[in-house]
């Protein structure tokens, strides 16, 4: 493994996260993805892999494809050429990014809304609000009260 530069995966071995048998067949495996996955899935049903080693062998192996196999530490990285395509694909993956950060942030707003009206309308029911008070949980938090009555309509 040293001689094919995997000192990531060498490290792994040494602190006790992945057993050697495994980190051997993950090395076996290359940079392909499939293989590599396929490498896992066999070290897991051999019992190589279980537990905490599994997740560390996974979490090994990202750092492995995104920053390579070596260490190499103060030595620069290969910075990649710009080009007008991978302009255009990493504005097309922000806009995405994006996108969904909209969607969710839709949808956490109109759970807040559906919680508060029914919060508003629970508040209503005198039954509620006696049961509430018997069990001494007669207030709201400030935030939520403002919610529950806008504009000070609270009672």
């Amino acid at each position: 493994m040293l001689k094919n530069g995997e000192e990531r995966l060498l490290i792994a071995v040494e602190s006790g996260r992945i057993p050697l048998n495994a980190a051997l067949t993950i090395a076996g495996a290359g940079n392909n993805d499939k293989d590599i996955q396929a490498a896992l899935q066999e070290a897991y049903e051999n019992g190589q892999l279980r537990g905490n080693h599994l997740i560390q062998a996974r979490k090994v192996i990202e750092k492995r494809r995104s920053l390579g196999r070596t260490i190499a530490r103060g030595a620069p990285r290969k910075v990649p050429d710009v080009t007008s395509s991978s302009l255009i694909r990493t504005y097309q993956h922000e806009v995405e990014r994006q996108k969904l950060m909209v969607k969710k942030t839709e949808f956490a707003q109109q759970r807040l809304l559906f919680v508060a009206e029914a919060m508003r309308q629970l508040m209503a029911n005198e039954n509620f609000t006696n049961l509430l008070r018997a069990e001494g949980l007669d207030s709201l938090p400030k935030y939520i009260a403002e919610r529950v009555w806008p504009a000070g309509s609270a009672s």
